[in-house]
């Protein structure tokens, strides 16, 4: 397995791990070990998490968003982490269009751009961790 971490200057970091797992698998494991999988807030943290895969993996991750049949969520649900907009940040490239009907987690491509897929095909991901996060 191998992995990557990098620290920004929000005192919070996100955690590329190559290893394929199912969305899943990969959410607990980022619950286990991080804080969640990869929540991103606005552009400028999709920019950070672009350069975290980028120069490791060229491929496609899962990230932490995903459809709980009323609406596109975040796997991180603590609602103290989100400001004003933030859970409505989204960077879809032509979707989601949940073909077939069960196409209901997110990946990002090398480009950070967003598609869903079926949870249970298997990709690398990133984890976020918060755990030095605060709030002034």
């Amino acid at each position: 397995m191998t992995e990557f971490s990098f620290l920004d200057e929000h005192l919070f970091s996100y955690h590329f791990v190559n290893e394929s797992k199912t969305w899943t698998e990969a959410q607990r494991y980022c619950r286990q070990n991080y804080t969640d999988l990869a929540t991103i807030d606005n552009m400028e943290e999709m920019n950070r998490l672009i350069n975290t895969v980028n120069g490791t993996y060229n491929d496609s991750a899962w990230i932490g968003e995903y459809d709980d049949v009323s609406s596109w969520r975040w796997s991180l649900e603590d609602n103290d982490f989100y400001q004003e907009g933030e859970r409505d940040f989204r960077n879809w490239y032509h979707e989601p269009d949940n073909s077939g009907g069960n196409q209901l987690c997110v990946y990002m491509n090398y480009n950070g751009k967003w598609y869903d897929m079926s949870c249970d095909n298997t990709l690398p991901f990133v984890c976020y961790d918060g755990k030095d996060f605060f709030k002034i």
